[in-house]
């Protein structure tokens, strides 16, 4: 069975931060989770290591990234 993305980002995130409930139309950086830029990466290469994906350094450039929007685009990548 494959792995759950949505359980599996909730996890990485969970190792970087202190939210107690993400969800997904919560944003990763200023005004959500607050990450920084370099906590972003981290992030998404913890995704591309556990998803075996490479995830484009565009996200970054789109409007604010959402956990939701990281989903989305890893489903992608994975099918």
């Amino acid at each position: 069975m494959p792995e759950d993305v949505t359980v599996a980002i909730y996890e990485i995130l969970r190792a970087r931060t202190r939210h107690a409930a993400p969800t997904p139309d919560l944003l990763l950086g200023r005004g959500g989770l607050d990450l920084d830029s370099i906590a972003l990466v981290e992030v998404l290469l913890a995704c591309e290591e556990r998803f075996g994906v490479s995830i484009a350094p565009e996200m970054f450039e789109a409007p604010p990234l959402t956990i939701g929007d990281l989903r989305d685009r890893i489903e992608a990548l994975r099918r």
